[in-house]
């Protein structure tokens, strides 16, 4: 009998040893960072999800989304719960300017772990500048074609935010506007994503426009790209690396104008943060009945680090997780389970250093989670979930020995099994 969730062989090639595949995936679907250290990071091999379970995920996907979102506008409207975030003045700017102006397209991954009881718990939410795509679109294509037997690829992710993101650039007259997509533009990785967004935005119709966070400037109260006039802004550079950027006052004008919109909208910043998972604990006696029960029966209980205190962290060190509220990519996270009680010690300390200079840092309870069969042994599975305006649109696998994912994680296409 198969598992509810595992990663299966199927008998195709693989990027490790295969120098065809390795240039398909980088000309065909632009996926240039196929290998960390002279491993591969991606794979054919699938993880399958029963029905039951894919519905549950996409259940708990977007109930924390929308309790996330209702704890960030909290925030919104008071001064107080929003300084609580230690969010530097320009990105609070931003964000006020999406949310008065009614800006609020959203692009969220939430990453869920599958717990012993066969419960989605959600460790974290990327509601800013999510990534992922080019992985999402070419693994489950090549799996497929590779020989999977019939089953529901339930991504489509780039496919539903190029079209969302023609929607943000139309024009009063009907026409299609131009897109711009910011990155930093001296990572590849990074121009991957906004290279693939790019083509498929243009196959449906409008001008997408590729340039640095640097680049838009104010003309006449609308933004600019060296000669484009922009109606859209596909930003793939995270807000809270704007601050003290000379445009964001530009940037700011045209987004309270309403003469462009932004995907992810810089109202968003209140649920990127890993905080925003804290303030939900802290304020679910607050929320109505239903946010309320989302938050519990999805979140693992998280804190504000130094509220926890280093005493209790170094006594229950299996207990905790502890993360950098603006942490990405698996940086700046320290799994009690994983490392050594030296450099846990060593960790909890600094955390609490510079929590005490004012950095947001999180305590998370452990989620002590189910392993998966794969052909390479038993393994770890974190689901990224793709929610676009609150809609499920698709998933992002890792897989991994143990608890704590970063860029290194093997990323595999997902499928649900056919009912």
């Amino acid at each position: 009998m198969n598992a509810p969730m595992e990663v299966r062989a199927v008998g195709g090639r693989e990027p490790d040893g295969d120098e065809a595949l390795v240039r398909e995936l980088a000309t065909r679907f632009l996926l240039w960072d196929t290998f960390v250290a002279g491993e591969s990071r991606v794979s054919l091999h699938p993880l399958v999800l029963s029905l039951e379970l894919h519905r549950k995920a996409v259940r708990a996907a977007e109930r924390v989304t929308r309790a996330i979102r209702e704890v960030g506008l909290r925030a919104h409207g008071d001064r107080a719960e929003s300084e609580l975030y230690g969010f530097h003045s320009d990105v609070v700017r931003l964000a006020r300017a999406s949310h008065d102006a009614g800006d609020s397209a959203s692009l969220v991954r939430v990453d869920l772990l599958l717990d012993a009881s066969q419960h989605w718990r959600a460790c974290e939410i990327n509601a800013d500048c999510p990534g992922g795509h080019n992985e999402a679109l070419a693994l489950p294509r090549l799996c497929r074609r590779d020989g999977f037997p019939p089953g529901m690829d339930p991504t489509h992710v780039v496919g539903a935010l190029a079209s969302r993101l023609r929607a943000l650039a139309r024009r009063r007259d009907g026409s299609d506007g131009v897109v711009a997509m910011i990155f930093a533009t001296a990572y590849a990785e990074d121009l991957q994503v906004c290279a693939l967004v790019k083509q498929a935005v243009e196959a449906l119709g409008p001008r997408a426009v590729l340039a640095p966070p640097t680049a838009p400037k104010l003309q006449d109260g609308r933004l600019w790209v060296g000669s484009n006039a922009i109606d859209a802004l596909y930003r793939f550079f995270p807000t809270e690396y704007m601050e003290e950027q000379a445009n964001v006052g530009a940037i700011e004008e045209a987004v309270a104008r309403g003469t462009v919109r932004t995907l992810s909208s810089f109202s968003h910043m209140y649920s990127q943060s890993k905080l925003s998972l804290a303030r939900a604990w802290a304020l679910r006696g607050c929320l109505d009945e239903e946010t309320r029960e989302a938050v519990e029966a999805t979140i693992p209980e998280t804190f504000d680090a130094a509220e926890v205190g280093e005493k209790t962290l170094l006594r229950d060190q299996s207990a905790w997780v502890v993360k950098r509220a603006l942490g990405r990519v698996g940086d700046e996270v320290f799994v009690g389970t994983v490392v050594e009680p030296d450099e846990w010690e060593a960790a909890v300390k600094e955390v609490m250093r510079r929590s005490r200079g004012g950095e947001r840092w999180i305590a998370q309870r452990f989620v002590p989670q189910s392993r998966v069969r794969t052909p390479w042994g038993e393994m770890l599975a974190t689901l990224g979930a793709y929610v676009l305006d609150g809609r499920f649109v698709g998933y992002f696998a890792r897989v991994t020995p143990v608890s704590h994912v970063s860029h290194d994680a093997l990323c595999v296409p997902v499928f649900v099994e056919a009912a």
